[in-house]
Protein backbone atom coordinates (compact mmCIF):
# COMPACT_ATOMS: atom_id res chain seq x y z
CA UNK A 1 0.00 0.00 0.00
CA UNK A 2 1.00 3.54 -0.26
CA UNK A 3 -0.22 7.05 0.92
CA UNK A 4 -0.47 9.93 -0.35
CA UNK A 5 2.01 12.66 1.41
CA UNK A 6 1.38 15.37 3.34
CA UNK A 7 4.40 17.85 2.84
CA UNK A 8 5.38 20.60 4.54
CA UNK A 9 8.53 22.56 4.74
CA UNK A 10 10.16 24.16 7.28
CA UNK A 11 13.62 25.79 6.13
CA UNK A 12 16.12 25.54 9.14
CA UNK A 13 17.85 28.56 7.53
CA UNK A 14 15.16 30.70 8.98
CA UNK A 15 15.44 32.46 13.14
CA UNK A 16 12.17 31.07 14.01
CA UNK A 17 10.22 28.26 14.07
CA UNK A 18 6.39 27.89 13.80
CA UNK A 19 4.21 25.65 15.48
CA UNK A 20 3.45 22.86 14.30
CA UNK A 21 -0.33 23.55 14.29
CA UNK A 22 0.62 26.76 12.10
CA UNK A 23 2.60 24.89 9.98
CA UNK A 24 -0.60 23.11 9.00
CA UNK A 25 -3.02 25.87 8.59
CA UNK A 26 -0.27 27.57 6.27
CA UNK A 27 0.40 24.33 4.54
CA UNK A 28 -3.23 24.28 4.05
CA UNK A 29 -3.33 27.34 2.41
CA UNK A 30 -0.25 27.53 0.00
CA UNK A 31 1.88 25.95 -1.73
CA UNK A 32 5.06 25.18 -0.05
CA UNK A 33 7.77 27.36 -0.75
CA UNK A 34 11.39 25.90 -1.19
CA UNK A 35 14.66 25.55 0.27
CA UNK A 36 16.63 28.06 -2.15
CA UNK A 37 13.64 30.48 -2.13
CA UNK A 38 13.13 31.01 1.56
CA UNK A 39 16.65 31.45 1.90
CA UNK A 40 16.90 33.71 -1.16
CA UNK A 41 14.16 35.80 0.58
CA UNK A 42 16.65 37.28 3.18
CA UNK A 43 16.66 34.84 6.31
CA UNK A 44 20.11 34.65 5.55
CA UNK A 45 20.74 38.42 5.76
CA UNK A 46 23.81 37.66 7.99
CA UNK A 47 25.61 36.25 5.42
CA UNK A 48 25.71 38.78 3.11
CA UNK A 49 28.02 41.49 2.57
CA UNK A 50 27.66 45.40 2.56
CA UNK A 51 26.13 45.23 -0.84
CA UNK A 52 23.37 42.51 0.55
CA UNK A 53 24.30 40.68 -2.67
CA UNK A 54 27.60 38.83 -2.44
CA UNK A 55 27.59 35.99 -0.02
CA UNK A 56 30.15 35.87 2.86
CA UNK A 57 32.68 33.10 3.79
CA UNK A 58 30.70 31.35 7.03
CA UNK A 59 33.85 31.45 9.16
CA UNK A 60 34.53 35.30 8.45
CA UNK A 61 31.12 35.68 9.73
CA UNK A 62 31.96 33.84 12.67
CA UNK A 63 35.33 35.39 13.21
CA UNK A 64 33.96 38.72 13.23
CA UNK A 65 31.37 37.90 15.55
CA UNK A 66 33.68 36.83 18.21
CA UNK A 67 33.48 39.37 21.32
CA UNK A 68 34.64 37.83 24.69
CA UNK A 69 37.95 38.93 25.93
CA UNK A 70 40.69 36.12 26.04
CA UNK A 71 42.92 36.67 29.10
CA UNK A 72 46.44 35.32 28.72
CA UNK A 73 46.53 32.92 31.55
CA UNK A 74 48.19 29.05 31.40
CA UNK A 75 44.65 27.37 31.27
CA UNK A 76 44.19 29.56 28.06
CA UNK A 77 47.76 28.60 26.86
CA UNK A 78 47.30 24.45 27.83
CA UNK A 79 44.59 24.66 25.34
CA UNK A 80 45.63 26.88 22.93
CA UNK A 81 48.48 24.15 22.46
CA UNK A 82 46.59 21.32 22.08
CA UNK A 83 44.58 22.58 18.97
CA UNK A 84 48.17 23.86 17.89
CA UNK A 85 49.14 20.21 17.80
CA UNK A 86 46.08 18.66 16.77
CA UNK A 87 45.48 21.31 13.80
CA UNK A 88 44.04 18.26 11.38
CA UNK A 89 41.60 17.08 14.39
CA UNK A 90 40.32 20.91 14.37
CA UNK A 91 40.25 21.24 10.61
CA UNK A 92 38.35 18.22 10.25
CA UNK A 93 35.71 19.12 13.00
CA UNK A 94 35.71 22.93 11.33
CA UNK A 95 34.34 21.07 7.96
CA UNK A 96 32.09 18.98 9.82
CA UNK A 97 30.32 21.16 11.69
CA UNK A 98 29.55 23.92 9.02
CA UNK A 99 25.53 21.76 7.49
CA UNK A 100 24.76 22.80 11.71
CA UNK A 101 26.21 25.90 11.85
CA UNK A 102 23.98 28.23 9.88
CA UNK A 103 21.26 27.29 11.63
CA UNK A 104 22.50 27.54 14.78
CA UNK A 105 24.29 30.95 13.59
CA UNK A 106 20.54 32.35 13.00
CA UNK A 107 19.12 31.38 16.01
CA UNK A 108 22.09 33.03 18.21
CA UNK A 109 21.74 35.99 16.31
CA UNK A 110 17.79 35.98 16.48
CA UNK A 111 18.07 35.69 20.02
CA UNK A 112 21.13 38.36 20.21
CA UNK A 113 23.43 35.87 21.72
CA UNK A 114 27.25 35.52 21.76
CA UNK A 115 28.76 34.06 18.62
CA UNK A 116 31.08 32.52 20.84
CA UNK A 117 28.27 29.50 21.32
CA UNK A 118 28.62 28.71 18.12
CA UNK A 119 32.09 26.90 18.86
CA UNK A 120 30.54 24.82 21.42
CA UNK A 121 30.06 21.55 20.42
CA UNK A 122 33.22 21.63 19.27
CA UNK A 123 34.15 21.37 23.01
CA UNK A 124 31.48 19.18 23.84
CA UNK A 125 31.27 16.50 20.41
CA UNK A 126 33.39 17.40 18.33
CA UNK A 127 30.08 18.46 15.77
CA UNK A 128 28.98 14.74 15.96
CA UNK A 129 25.10 13.48 16.44
CA UNK A 130 26.11 10.59 17.22
CA UNK A 131 28.04 11.28 19.98
CA UNK A 132 27.50 9.44 23.83
CA UNK A 133 29.06 10.07 26.18
CA UNK A 134 30.18 7.74 29.92
CA UNK A 135 27.46 9.70 31.56
CA UNK A 136 24.53 9.22 28.77
CA UNK A 137 24.36 12.64 27.72
CA UNK A 138 23.79 12.32 23.88
CA UNK A 139 23.91 14.61 20.82
CA UNK A 140 26.14 17.48 19.92
CA UNK A 141 24.78 19.42 22.71
CA UNK A 142 25.41 16.53 25.37
CA UNK A 143 22.13 16.63 26.91
CA UNK A 144 21.62 14.01 29.47
CA UNK A 145 18.60 12.53 29.45
CA UNK A 146 16.60 14.19 32.56
CA UNK A 147 18.33 17.51 31.50
CA UNK A 148 16.92 16.80 27.77
CA UNK A 149 13.49 16.27 28.98
CA UNK A 150 13.21 19.24 31.26
CA UNK A 151 14.07 21.21 28.18
CA UNK A 152 11.72 19.28 25.77
CA UNK A 153 13.52 17.12 24.21
CA UNK A 154 11.34 13.42 23.51
CA UNK A 155 13.07 10.32 24.02
CA UNK A 156 11.27 7.40 23.53
CA UNK A 157 11.96 4.06 21.93
CA UNK A 158 11.78 6.00 17.98
CA UNK A 159 13.23 8.86 19.02
CA UNK A 160 15.92 10.96 20.69
CA UNK A 161 15.51 14.66 20.67
CA UNK A 162 18.96 15.26 21.96
CA UNK A 163 20.68 13.77 18.68
CA UNK A 164 17.95 15.64 16.66
CA UNK A 165 20.26 19.13 15.63
CA UNK A 166 17.43 21.25 15.12
CA UNK A 167 15.38 20.63 18.51
CA UNK A 168 18.48 20.44 20.47
CA UNK A 169 20.30 23.69 19.54
CA UNK A 170 16.83 25.27 20.37
CA UNK A 171 16.95 23.47 23.63
CA UNK A 172 20.91 24.02 24.24
CA UNK A 173 19.94 27.98 23.65
CA UNK A 174 17.43 27.70 25.87
CA UNK A 175 19.33 26.70 28.52
CA UNK A 176 22.26 28.86 27.94
CA UNK A 177 20.00 32.53 28.19
CA UNK A 178 18.18 30.38 31.21
CA UNK A 179 21.79 30.31 33.10
CA UNK A 180 23.10 33.33 31.73
CA UNK A 181 20.08 35.33 33.37
CA UNK A 182 20.78 33.26 36.43
CA UNK A 183 24.29 33.92 36.50
CA UNK A 184 23.72 37.77 36.23
CA UNK A 185 24.76 38.01 32.33
CA UNK A 186 28.14 36.64 34.07
CA UNK A 187 28.63 34.41 30.75
CA UNK A 188 31.64 32.51 31.39
CA UNK A 189 29.90 31.48 34.56
CA UNK A 190 26.47 30.28 32.45
CA UNK A 191 28.67 28.35 30.24
CA UNK A 192 30.74 26.52 33.41
CA UNK A 193 27.04 25.74 34.31
CA UNK A 194 26.12 24.44 31.35
CA UNK A 195 28.93 21.72 31.70
CA UNK A 196 28.48 20.93 35.77
CA UNK A 197 25.31 22.31 36.94
CA UNK A 198 23.91 25.44 38.30
CA UNK A 199 24.00 24.13 41.48
CA UNK A 200 28.19 23.41 41.66
CA UNK A 201 28.73 26.80 40.68
CA UNK A 202 26.42 28.33 42.94
CA UNK A 203 28.00 26.78 45.67
CA UNK A 204 31.39 27.52 44.45
CA UNK A 205 30.18 30.98 44.57
CA UNK A 206 29.10 31.14 48.14
CA UNK A 207 31.95 29.28 49.18
CA UNK A 208 34.58 32.29 47.93
CA UNK A 209 31.36 34.83 48.92
CA UNK A 210 32.01 33.16 52.74
CA UNK A 211 35.73 33.32 52.60
CA UNK A 212 36.10 37.21 51.28
CA UNK A 213 37.33 35.82 47.92
CA UNK A 214 36.40 37.00 43.95
CA UNK A 215 33.92 35.22 42.40
CA UNK A 216 34.75 35.60 38.79
CA UNK A 217 34.77 32.39 36.63
CA UNK A 218 38.64 31.75 37.28
CA UNK A 219 38.64 32.46 40.54
CA UNK A 220 35.92 29.64 41.23
CA UNK A 221 36.55 25.67 42.97
CA UNK A 222 35.41 24.13 40.05
CA UNK A 223 35.74 20.53 39.10
CA UNK A 224 38.99 19.91 36.83
CA UNK A 225 36.76 19.31 33.86
CA UNK A 226 34.55 22.72 33.92
CA UNK A 227 38.21 24.26 34.58
CA UNK A 228 39.37 23.12 31.05
CA UNK A 229 35.91 23.35 30.27
CA UNK A 230 35.56 27.51 29.27
CA UNK A 231 39.55 27.52 28.37
CA UNK A 232 38.78 25.34 25.48
CA UNK A 233 36.05 27.16 24.67
CA UNK A 234 38.17 31.00 24.71
CA UNK A 235 40.96 28.77 23.19
CA UNK A 236 39.01 27.95 20.17
CA UNK A 237 37.34 31.29 19.47
CA UNK A 238 40.81 33.17 19.60
CA UNK A 239 42.06 30.82 17.29
CA UNK A 240 39.42 31.71 14.73
CA UNK A 241 39.35 34.70 15.33
CA UNK A 242 43.09 35.02 14.84
CA UNK A 243 43.37 31.99 12.13
CA UNK A 244 46.09 33.27 9.87
CA UNK A 245 48.25 33.90 13.26
CA UNK A 246 47.62 30.32 13.89
CA UNK A 247 47.89 29.37 10.75
CA UNK A 248 44.95 27.61 10.94
CA UNK A 249 43.68 26.79 8.22
CA UNK A 250 39.01 27.22 7.89
CA UNK A 251 37.26 25.42 5.57
CA UNK A 252 35.16 27.33 2.37
CA UNK A 253 31.76 27.58 2.85
CA UNK A 254 29.11 26.71 0.16
CA UNK A 255 25.59 27.67 1.05
CA UNK A 256 24.33 24.53 -0.30
CA UNK A 257 25.65 22.38 2.54
CA UNK A 258 22.95 24.66 4.69
CA UNK A 259 20.65 22.18 6.26
CA UNK A 260 16.96 22.16 5.64
CA UNK A 261 14.23 20.30 7.04
CA UNK A 262 11.25 18.86 5.34
CA UNK A 263 8.40 17.63 7.04
CA UNK A 264 6.52 14.72 5.24
CA UNK A 265 3.53 14.46 7.53
CA UNK A 266 4.16 11.16 7.83
CA UNK A 267 6.19 7.86 8.52
CA UNK A 268 8.86 7.18 6.27
CA UNK A 269 11.99 5.56 6.20
CA UNK A 270 14.66 7.33 5.68
CA UNK A 271 16.41 4.91 2.62
CA UNK A 272 13.64 6.17 0.66
CA UNK A 273 14.30 9.68 1.72
CA UNK A 274 17.71 9.03 0.08
CA UNK A 275 16.61 8.22 -2.86
CA UNK A 276 14.03 10.36 -3.34
CA UNK A 277 16.46 13.55 -2.59
CA UNK A 278 19.52 11.92 -3.88
CA UNK A 279 21.48 12.27 -0.75
CA UNK A 280 23.65 9.21 0.45
CA UNK A 281 21.78 7.27 3.39
CA UNK A 282 24.97 7.71 5.25
CA UNK A 283 24.91 11.46 5.43
CA UNK A 284 21.07 11.27 5.93
CA UNK A 285 21.27 9.12 8.74
CA UNK A 286 23.86 11.31 10.32
CA UNK A 287 21.82 14.48 9.41
CA UNK A 288 19.06 12.85 11.64
CA UNK A 289 20.05 10.94 14.00
CA UNK A 290 17.44 11.33 16.11
CA UNK A 291 15.84 8.84 14.70
CA UNK A 292 16.71 5.29 16.11
CA UNK A 293 15.56 2.89 13.78
CA UNK A 294 16.18 4.64 10.22
CA UNK A 295 12.80 5.67 9.68
CA UNK A 296 10.63 8.60 11.19
CA UNK A 297 8.40 7.67 14.57
CA UNK A 298 5.14 6.52 14.12
CA UNK A 299 3.49 9.57 16.06
CA UNK A 300 5.83 12.05 15.05
CA UNK A 301 8.54 13.65 14.17
CA UNK A 302 8.19 13.08 10.56
CA UNK A 303 10.83 15.75 9.49
CA UNK A 304 13.47 14.82 7.08
CA UNK A 305 16.94 17.04 7.57
CA UNK A 306 18.78 17.54 4.25
CA UNK A 307 21.22 19.82 2.63
CA UNK A 308 19.41 22.65 1.13
CA UNK A 309 20.36 21.67 -2.47
CA UNK A 310 18.84 18.25 -2.29
CA UNK A 311 15.53 19.74 -0.57
CA UNK A 312 13.77 20.81 -3.71
CA UNK A 313 14.23 17.58 -5.12
CA UNK A 314 12.53 15.98 -1.81
CA UNK A 315 10.17 18.17 -1.91
CA UNK A 316 9.25 17.33 -6.32
CA UNK A 317 9.70 13.73 -5.53
CA UNK A 318 6.74 13.84 -2.40
CA UNK A 319 4.40 15.98 -4.59
CA UNK A 320 4.85 14.47 -7.50
CA UNK A 321 4.01 10.80 -6.07
CA UNK A 322 3.19 8.56 -3.26
CA UNK A 323 5.70 7.21 -0.75
CA UNK A 324 5.48 3.61 0.57
CA UNK A 325 3.72 3.22 3.68
CA UNK A 326 6.33 1.78 6.45
CA UNK A 327 6.00 -2.07 6.71
CA UNK A 328 7.84 -3.67 9.25
CA UNK A 329 9.54 -6.68 7.87
CA UNK A 330 9.57 -10.19 9.09
CA UNK A 331 12.17 -12.99 10.50
CA UNK A 332 12.47 -16.29 11.25
CA UNK A 333 14.54 -17.41 14.38
CA UNK A 334 16.93 -19.98 13.57
CA UNK A 335 18.83 -22.11 15.83
CA UNK A 336 20.70 -20.42 18.22
CA UNK A 337 19.20 -17.37 17.74
CA UNK A 338 17.80 -14.90 21.15
CA UNK A 339 16.30 -11.92 21.09
CA UNK A 340 19.40 -10.02 22.45
CA UNK A 341 21.42 -11.17 19.27
CA UNK A 342 18.58 -9.80 16.97
CA UNK A 343 18.40 -6.74 18.80
CA UNK A 344 22.23 -6.20 18.62
CA UNK A 345 22.11 -7.68 15.07
CA UNK A 346 19.29 -5.01 13.54
CA UNK A 347 20.50 -1.75 15.89
CA UNK A 348 17.36 -2.09 17.71
CA UNK A 349 16.16 -2.75 21.59
CA UNK A 350 14.92 -5.74 23.08
CA UNK A 351 12.08 -3.72 24.65
CA UNK A 352 10.99 -2.78 20.85
CA UNK A 353 11.16 -6.31 19.42
CA UNK A 354 9.27 -7.47 22.77
CA UNK A 355 6.64 -4.55 22.09
CA UNK A 356 6.36 -5.55 18.82
CA UNK A 357 5.68 -9.21 19.04
CA UNK A 358 3.94 -9.07 22.35
CA UNK A 359 6.81 -11.87 23.95
CA UNK A 360 6.86 -12.63 27.44
CA UNK A 361 9.69 -15.17 27.19
CA UNK A 362 12.68 -15.90 24.96
CA UNK A 363 12.12 -16.96 20.90
CA UNK A 364 12.09 -20.14 19.51
CA UNK A 365 13.67 -21.46 16.24
CA UNK A 366 10.96 -21.46 13.57
CA UNK A 367 9.19 -18.65 15.18
CA UNK A 368 8.84 -15.76 13.08
CA UNK A 369 8.65 -12.62 14.59
CA UNK A 370 8.34 -9.08 13.28
CA UNK A 371 11.10 -6.54 13.89
CA UNK A 372 10.36 -2.94 13.86
CA UNK A 373 12.95 -2.28 10.95
CA UNK A 374 12.64 -2.47 7.12
CA UNK A 375 11.50 -5.35 5.44
CA UNK A 376 14.16 -4.64 2.59
CA UNK A 377 17.21 -4.41 5.41
CA UNK A 378 15.97 -7.59 6.92
CA UNK A 379 16.08 -9.24 3.85
CA UNK A 380 19.53 -7.34 2.60
CA UNK A 381 20.93 -9.24 6.11
CA UNK A 382 19.52 -12.43 5.20
CA UNK A 383 21.01 -12.44 1.68
CA UNK A 384 24.15 -11.88 2.99
CA UNK A 385 24.08 -14.37 5.35
CA UNK A 386 22.91 -16.76 3.10
CA UNK A 387 25.84 -16.23 0.70
CA UNK A 388 28.61 -16.74 3.88
CA UNK A 389 26.48 -19.77 4.86
CA UNK A 390 27.09 -21.46 1.05
CA UNK A 391 30.78 -19.69 0.82
CA UNK A 392 31.48 -21.87 4.18
CA UNK A 393 29.48 -24.82 2.61
CA UNK A 394 31.57 -25.24 -0.28
CA UNK A 395 34.79 -24.54 1.77
CA UNK A 396 34.28 -27.21 4.52
CA UNK A 397 32.86 -29.80 1.59
CA UNK A 398 36.68 -30.15 0.39
CA UNK A 399 38.63 -29.95 3.75
CA UNK A 400 40.70 -33.36 3.92
CA UNK A 401 42.27 -34.80 6.82
CA UNK A 402 45.19 -37.46 6.75
CA UNK A 403 44.64 -39.91 9.48
CA UNK A 404 47.78 -40.07 11.97
CA UNK A 405 48.81 -42.86 14.36
CA UNK A 406 46.72 -43.21 17.26
CA UNK A 407 43.49 -41.35 15.92
CA UNK A 408 39.69 -42.52 16.19
CA UNK A 409 36.79 -41.48 14.56
CA UNK A 410 36.20 -40.02 18.20
CA UNK A 411 39.36 -38.26 18.24
CA UNK A 412 39.00 -36.48 15.26
CA UNK A 413 35.18 -35.62 15.08
CA UNK A 414 36.07 -34.11 18.38
CA UNK A 415 38.65 -32.48 17.25
CA UNK A 416 36.48 -30.82 13.91
CA UNK A 417 33.59 -30.59 15.96
CA UNK A 418 31.54 -33.12 13.43
CA UNK A 419 29.91 -36.68 13.96
CA UNK A 420 31.72 -39.40 13.57
CA UNK A 421 28.60 -40.68 11.46
CA UNK A 422 29.42 -37.68 9.22
CA UNK A 423 32.74 -39.01 8.85
CA UNK A 424 31.79 -42.52 7.87
CA UNK A 425 28.71 -41.15 5.89
CA UNK A 426 30.93 -38.56 3.68
CA UNK A 427 33.99 -41.76 3.54
CA UNK A 428 31.51 -44.93 2.87
CA UNK A 429 33.25 -46.29 6.22
CA UNK A 430 31.56 -49.28 7.86
CA UNK A 431 30.64 -49.48 11.24
CA UNK A 432 33.90 -51.50 12.03
CA UNK A 433 35.80 -50.12 10.07
CA UNK A 434 39.75 -49.11 11.45
CA UNK A 435 41.53 -46.14 10.51
CA UNK A 436 45.19 -46.85 9.01
CA UNK A 437 47.84 -44.18 8.96
CA UNK A 438 47.56 -42.28 6.16
CA UNK A 439 44.06 -42.45 4.65
CA UNK A 440 42.42 -39.37 3.02
CA UNK A 441 39.17 -38.57 5.25
CA UNK A 442 36.76 -35.68 4.00
CA UNK A 443 35.58 -33.71 6.52
CA UNK A 444 32.78 -30.90 7.13
CA UNK A 445 35.03 -28.74 9.57
CA UNK A 446 33.69 -26.29 12.25
CA UNK A 447 30.00 -27.74 11.12
CA UNK A 448 27.34 -30.33 12.04
CA UNK A 449 26.47 -32.14 9.38
CA UNK A 450 22.82 -34.26 9.11
CA UNK A 451 22.80 -37.28 7.73
CA UNK A 452 23.59 -36.81 3.83
CA UNK A 453 26.54 -34.82 4.92
CA UNK A 454 25.09 -30.87 4.71
CA UNK A 455 25.98 -28.41 6.08
CA UNK A 456 23.81 -27.31 9.73
CA UNK A 457 25.65 -24.75 11.40
CA UNK A 458 28.39 -22.47 10.14
CA UNK A 459 29.32 -20.55 12.48
CA UNK A 460 33.16 -20.58 13.93
CA UNK A 461 34.14 -21.20 17.17
CA UNK A 462 37.06 -19.37 19.41
CA UNK A 463 39.05 -22.62 19.92
CA UNK A 464 41.29 -23.94 17.31
CA UNK A 465 41.07 -20.58 15.21
CA UNK A 466 43.41 -17.14 15.49
CA UNK A 467 42.16 -14.35 16.19
CA UNK A 468 42.19 -10.88 13.84
CA UNK A 469 41.74 -7.24 15.22
CA UNK A 470 39.61 -5.34 12.18
CA UNK A 471 39.23 -1.65 12.01
CA UNK A 472 36.26 -0.14 11.20
CA UNK A 473 35.79 1.97 8.26
CA UNK A 474 33.36 4.10 7.02
CA UNK A 475 30.22 2.99 5.44
CA UNK A 476 30.64 -0.48 7.27
CA UNK A 477 28.21 -2.44 8.72
CA UNK A 478 27.88 -5.83 10.52
CA UNK A 479 26.70 -8.14 7.58
CA UNK A 480 29.64 -6.15 5.02
CA UNK A 481 32.03 -7.58 7.60
CA UNK A 482 30.87 -10.38 8.08
CA UNK A 483 30.68 -11.16 4.52
CA UNK A 484 33.99 -9.79 3.67
CA UNK A 485 36.06 -11.88 6.43
CA UNK A 486 33.13 -14.88 5.89
CA UNK A 487 31.93 -15.35 9.52
CA UNK A 488 28.60 -15.44 11.09
CA UNK A 489 26.80 -11.87 12.16
CA UNK A 490 25.88 -13.92 15.25
CA UNK A 491 29.57 -14.70 16.27
CA UNK A 492 30.82 -11.28 15.32
CA UNK A 493 28.02 -9.99 17.97
CA UNK A 494 29.39 -12.86 20.42
CA UNK A 495 33.18 -12.06 19.88
CA UNK A 496 32.43 -8.30 20.45
CA UNK A 497 29.86 -8.03 23.47
CA UNK A 498 29.48 -3.92 23.38
CA UNK A 499 28.85 -4.00 19.38
CA UNK A 500 25.12 -2.81 18.20
CA UNK A 501 24.44 -2.48 14.50
CA UNK A 502 24.04 1.06 14.61
CA UNK A 503 26.95 1.66 17.30
CA UNK A 504 29.76 1.01 14.35
CA UNK A 505 31.93 3.53 14.82
CA UNK A 506 34.82 4.24 12.13
CA UNK A 507 38.31 3.56 13.87
CA UNK A 508 36.98 1.11 16.48
CA UNK A 509 37.94 -2.03 16.05
CA UNK A 510 36.42 -5.55 16.27
CA UNK A 511 37.84 -8.71 17.15
CA UNK A 512 37.77 -11.64 14.67
CA UNK A 513 38.22 -15.41 14.58
CA UNK A 514 39.64 -16.91 11.46
CA UNK A 515 40.13 -20.70 10.82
Amino acid sequence: MKAKAILFVSVLLVGCQASNKDASQSASNQNPPSANSLAAAGDLDWLMGPDGQTERELWQVVSEGLEMDIPDNERIREQKEYYLNNKDYLQNVTLRAEPYMYWIISQIKDRHLPMELVLLPIVESAFNPHATSSASAAGIWQFIPTTGRYYGLKQDKWYDGRRDVAESTTAALDMLERLNIMFEGDWLQAIAAYNCGEGRVMRAIKENEAKGLPTDYWSLNLPRETQLYVPKLLALSDMVKHNERYALSLPSSNLDRALTRVEVGQQIELAQAAKMSGVPLTKLQTYNAGYKHNVTSPDGPHAIMLPASNAKQLEESLNNGDIDLVNWGEHKVVNGETIEILARRYGITVDSIRQANNLTAQVSAGQVITLPISGEYISQIATQQTQIANNNSRSVSTVRYTVRAGDTLASIAKRYNVKSSDIQSRNKLGKNSKLKAGLSLQLASNSAGNKSGNVKNTSIAKNNNHSITYRIRKGDSLASIAKRHNVNINDVLKWNSKVTANRLQPGNTLTLYKP
